[in-house]
């Protein structure tokens, strides 16, 4: 039975004073709402072009109303006309980041949960809400009928144990990347939550990307013809903090190339191998066995696909997609300084660039801001509006935990011939969700004990 969902209008923000604030860029909106007067923003520190038309006052009925009005004016994705009461389980960087998404889109937190109460105390001063309920685990959480949504940011070992209260109540999930620490308890949990497209949407937000979405549009149109190559560059500029933990830079990293590359050929690999290795006066708590990644697979049809992973990318945060095709080729996001544009280049068979070539902006942040949010703010926000919209209209998620699942055996079989000295692993997928899983021990990507740990957690869940 389905429970957890009562979408509800912001009347009741007309029946106190309240105040919401949208930032974008440069510019600063703040709405005050009296139980008196409309409802008035006030706009300060404009420095958008006098084009947006967007007046230094302007009367609003509601906060939905303000934020619909001003993401026009500013050329965003419009967001949904039901304001959601969220959740935020787990609430380190990713978590805090995602909370202050929500709430500059007119989104409610009215729960705050974290199995470490300093990080509880932390987040509800970061983001305002000293209001909000707490909880100290999930499926307190889950059972408290507050909430209308969930997204979960909590440590990667965590999320199925996490999501899966949740999702038995009947409340839409946003989990973030991964969706488990491993691939044995990766097709454990979807067993247990079974594999309807409408149950958790995952946090791999290169789809919600326009410059990406563009791109897949292009490739879609055959613009380029058939692929020949394709070659996705992550590259963060710093390390992470000495606190961070992962099984290793293509497992942390590598999960949102692949999956951007699994959606942009719309093919699955046959053959998967990885290298490791050691770039200068660098060092991270995260590796395996060196700092720098390159991951290469080929599919049925003869695509040849590349993954390049590191943390050493001096200049800033570099993500960047070439794909050469049989009539042409595609570079996006060729590095041009941090935050900086963002190209979709299409070159002819002439050499010369396409007419429909495109550039993007990202987003500039005030104040402190995590590496990776210029290039992929929007992305983010899109990510939760279409979230909201599917979960409105009763649709399927855009990124479902089958979808993160496919990735993660990329990611595990890369991870796997790294540590093993580059060796090459095969890999292949079924509808089927056991036969899947067969073949991936097939494939040496479970290993027998993690098999068996993983039946007897299956039985101990539903005892």
């Amino acid at each position: 039975m389905r429970i957890g969902f009562r979408a509800r209008c912001q009347l009741e923000d007309r029946l106190q004073p309240r105040q919401f604030q949208v930032a974008y860029g440069s510019n600063s909106i703040t709405l005050v709402t009296d139980e008196t007067l409309h409802n008035r923003a006030e706009q300060s520190a404009c420095n958008e072009p006098p084009r947006l038309g967007l007046g230094c006052k302007s009367i609003f009925t509601d906060a939905g109303s303000l934020i619909r009005d001003v993401r026009r004016m500013w050329d965003l994705p419009v967001m949904s006309d039901v304001v959601f009461r969220y959740g935020l389980f787990g609430t380190g960087r990713c978590g805090c980041v995602h909370g202050e998404i929500l709430m500059a889109q007119g989104q409610r937190l009215v729960a705050i949960g974290d199995e470490h109460p300093g990080a509880i105390a932390s987040a509800v001063q970061r983001l305002g809400v000293r209001n909000a309920a707490t909880f100290a685990n999930a499926s307190s959480m889950a059972r408290s009928g507050i909430i209308d949504a969930v997204v979960i940011s909590s440590h990667t070992k965590n999320h199925a144990r996490d999501a899966e209260p949740f999702v038995r109540a009947g409340i839409p999930v946003y989990l973030e990347k991964p969706l488990t620490a491993d691939l044995r308890e990766g097709f454990s949990f979807v067993k247990e939550i079974g594999v309807g497209k409408n149950l958790v949407q995952v946090g791999l937000q290169r789809r919600f990307d326009e410059a990406l979405g563009y791109t897949k549009q292009l490739l879609d149109e055959k613009h380029v013809g058939e692929i020949r190559e394709i070659r996705s560059i992550l590259r963060d500029q710093h390390p992470p903090p000495p606190t961070y933990s992962s099984r290793g830079l293509i497992i942390d990293m590598g999960i949102h190339v692949a999956d951007e590359v699994l959606w942009l050929t719309g093919e699955f690999p046959h053959t998967v191998w990885a290298r490791m290795f050691h770039a200068k006066d660098y060092h991270s708590p995260i590796d395996e066995g060196g700092n720098t990644a390159h991951v290469g697979f080929t599919t049925a049809s003869g695509t040849i696909c590349r993954l390049d992973l590191s943390r050493t990318h001096a200049s800033g945060y570099n993500n960047e997609t070439c794909i050469i095709g049989t009539k042409g080729t595609l570079h996006v996001g060729r590095f041009c300084g941090y935050p900086g544009p963002i190209h979709v280049e299409l070159w002819t068979e002439s050499g010369k660039l396409h007419p429909m070539s495109r550039s993007f902006p990202m987003t500039v942040l005030p104040g402190h801001f995590a590496e990776f949010q210029p290039r992929f703010q929007r992305a983010y926000e899109f990510a939760h509006s279409t979230f909201r919209d599917a979960v409105r209209g009763k649709k399927d998620f855009a990124v479902t935990q089958i979808d993160v699942l496919n990735a993660q055996v990329v990611v595990e079989a890369a991870h796997r011939s790294a540590v093993n000295g580059g060796i090459d692993y095969s890999v292949s997928r079924s509808e089927k969700l056991e036969d899947y899983e067969q073949l991936c021990r097939d494939h040496r990507l479970i290993d027998a004990h993690e098999h068996e740990s993983a039946i007897e957690g299956t039985l101990s869940c539903r005892s």
